[in-house]
């Protein structure tokens, strides 16, 4: 009479389920740390690239007696085909030339080619890209919670999460999102504030913030 092996199936015991465990957790850890530390990478990059903006501005202003954009000898000084109007402010299309004069006179990298779509914004070709998968903007126009009539602000983007914008906000200013140098675009959803006048961190909303460049 032959006889029946039988089979038994083994389950994972305590330790291998604790390790399995362990492992999963430094995972999960490795993941939100490379997380956390990109967003910290994306903050820094956008200091960055404000003080690059500020001190291309000033350069510029300095040789051509002009703001980016506004310039209204551009072509007679080779910066492109498309001037200004030279009344001191970047209003309108001359927002989409500002990156374009800034690149040919050399204060800033790129290759940028100005210009608008049918709705009137600018193009991302005539705009320099942020670090969120936007653009930034720059113009005398965009109105910040609190900001001045025609001061010149950067977009610093159109979808930022609300803690990065927060932690820029911290670093170059008061932390305040309804004043000072960093602040919300004005008419800006009310998720990206709490009722005491904070970022709503806790929130996580993606939102618009203006740097007020001067």
């Amino acid at each position: 009479m032959k006889q029946i092996r039988q089979h038994t199936q083994r389950g994972f015991s305590l330790l291998e389920l604790a390790i399995a465990l362990a492992v999963l957790a430094i995972l999960a850890g490795g993941v939100l740390k490379g997380r956390e530390l990109l967003n910290s990478a994306r903050v820094q990059a956008t200091l960055t690239d404000i003080a690059n903006l500020e001190t291309a501005i000033s350069a510029f202003q300095a040789r051509y007696s002009a703001l980016p954009g506004d310039f209204i000898a551009a072509n007679a000084a080779g910066l492109s085909d498309t001037g200004g109007d030279g009344n001191g402010l970047i209003e309108g299309d001359e927002a989409c030339n500002v990156f374009v004069h800034l690149q040919l006179s050399g204060f800033i990298q790129g290759d940028f080619t100005g210009g608008s779509d049918e709705s009137g914004n600018c193009t991302a070709a005539s705009t320099m890209s942020n670090q969120f998968s936007g653009q930034y903007l720059l113009n005398n126009t965009m109105q910040g919670a609190n900001s001045r009539e025609n001061a010149m602000a950067l977009l610093i983007g159109d979808a930022v999460p609300v803690a990065q914008l927060a932690e820029i906000d911290r670093k170059l200013d008061d932390g305040n999102p309804l004043r000072g140098a960093v602040q919300l675009l004005s008419g800006e959803d009310e998720s990206c504030v709490t009722t005491n006048g904070e970022w709503d961190e806790a929130q996580g909303a993606n939102c618009a913030a203006l740097y007020i460049v001067r």
